[in-house]
């Protein structure tokens, strides 16, 4: 009980300074999240990470939930976004979520607050052991961490870098962003007239005049409301002639993949470097988990095939080694256009093998229905023959399933969608998924 006590007040006392002196600290390794604008000294490439929805209440919120193992501790930190201003009922949600996060009995407690909003520090004890939550709200959002308190000989250090946590402006994090950027650029590709073909990538985009830029952002919606939940997609930029030069794309709004575009032996061509995820160890030995190390550059080309009046007919990526990993293939009559995926190739939405689009008479997807690798089953069995005995079969059976969305959008002065809805039909009902939306800059 007395060394209990003795942590929640050392962790209390942590907490309350760094939070005092917030946004004045800067770790050396310090994991940030763009998403949740927040930083804290934790290895920036191990958390396990999940975006999940939460209920709270009557009210539900969108959540963004990092984990690490320190040695035999676990840290934790929660993100979270709803619609209705939290601080209005500060007690209730400061508790509610504790609880819901970390069921069990509330050991010890104290009221605290974070840049002069409400917060909750508490000791809870349950059957898997000790944990310290500090839990703060920020009008619409809410921010949990968690430390179990399973190793006496190091919670002290691991509370000290707990208490590095703070939060983070769009000035404190672009620099950290722009680094991740340049760290995943790969060398550039030659620039040697590849084979001349009758559409450029700008065209295959459906894009139209000069475009310079394309930044992609998406939001989702909550029931039926946008939030504010805003998160980086992918930006393109493209050169005079409306060939990429380069894309990167995002997932929790960092950077994940870098592509240069070039030529290669004759043929149009991109060289990238992605983020993958390995179990590895950190520098200190004690930590370790999932890590999202950089992958070796790799070359693909890319082959089209155009029918006589110059229209796109396929497109295909093709790896060093010859394997397609991705196809287009269109069908002007019936204007759709699908697209097939290998799994190694993806970087989001790894289930997605197939994917057929209806196009409206500009390019543009007005449906796009996706076919998604469902969880694989298993059925064993055994036969007896006199010759052999009893064998054992297990046999394996892959389930898929066929998602469907649908798409509206706003324009811009030049015709190019700068707003796209995407929503779902269930039980003939329309359900409103997420908003995406473009900025496009364009060559003078």
């Amino acid at each position: 009980m007395q060394r209990k006590l003795v942590v929640f007040l050392f962790g209390l006392v942590l907490l309350t300074v760094a939070i005092g002196a917030n946004g004045q600290q800067k770790a050396e390794e310090e994991f940030i999240s763009a998403t949740g604008q927040f930083g804290i000294m934790l290895p920036p490439n191990t958390p396990d990470y999940d975006s999940v929805r939460l209920k709270i209440g009557d009210n539900k919120l969108i959540a963004w939930a990092y984990r690490w193992q320190l040695d035999k501790e676990q840290a934790v930190v929660i993100y979270a976004i709803g619609k209705v201003d939290l601080e209005s009922k500060a007690d209730f949600y400061l508790e509610t979520f504790r609880d819901t996060y970390a069921p069990g009995s509330v050991r010890n407690q104290k009221k605290t607050s974070f840049a002069g909003h409400p917060g909750l520090v508490s000791v809870v004890d349950s059957k898997a052991g000790s944990a310290m939550i500090w839990t703060y709200l920020l009008k619409n959002r809410l921010y949990l961490m968690s430390l179990t308190l399973d190793d006496k000989s190091r919670t002290e250090d691991h509370l000290k870098l707990m208490s590095t946590f703070r939060l983070l402006s769009r000035k404190d994090i672009e620099p950290r962003l722009t680094a991740m950027v340049e760290d995943l650029t790969p060398t550039a590709m030659a620039q040697a007239s590849a084979l001349s073909r009758p559409t450029t990538d700008a065209q295959d985009a459906a894009l139209k005049g000069s475009v310079k830029t394309v930044i992609t952002e998406s939001e989702p919606y909550l029931d039926g409301s946008l939030i504010g939940a805003v998160e980086m997609v992918s930006v393109e930029n493209y050169d005079e002639h409306g060939n990429l030069e380069k894309t990167v794309h995002y997932e929790d709004s960092l950077p994940r993949r870098v592509r240069l575009y070039g030529s290669y032996s004759g043929e149009r061509a991109f060289r990238e470097i992605r983020q993958i995820d390995r179990w590895a160890d950190s520098q200190d030995k004690n930590i370790s988990g999932i890590s999202a190390i950089k992958s070796e550059p790799k070359v693909y080309t890319i082959k089209y095939k155009h029918d006589p009046d110059g229209k796109l007919l396929q497109m295909r990526v093709l790896r060093d080694d010859g394997k397609e990993m991705e196809t287009a293939s269109y069908n002007l009559k019936a204007k759709t256009v699908t697209h097939r995926y290998d799994s190694d190739y993806l970087l989001i939405r790894k289930r997605l093998l197939k994917m057929v689009s209806t196009l409206d008479a500009n390019g543009l997807s007005t449906e796009d229905a996706y076919e998604v690798k469902g969880p694989t089953t298993f059925n064993e069995r055994f036969h007896f023959s006199p010759a052999f005995g009893f064998s054992f079969f297990d046999d394996s059976y892959e389930h898929f399933r066929t998602d469907k969305e649908r798409y509206e959008y706003k324009f811009d002065t030049r015709g190019n969608w700068i707003q796209r809805k995407t929503f779902t039909v269930k039980d003939k009902q329309t359900v409103s998924i997420a908003v995406t939306y473009r900025t496009i800059v364009y060559y003078q």
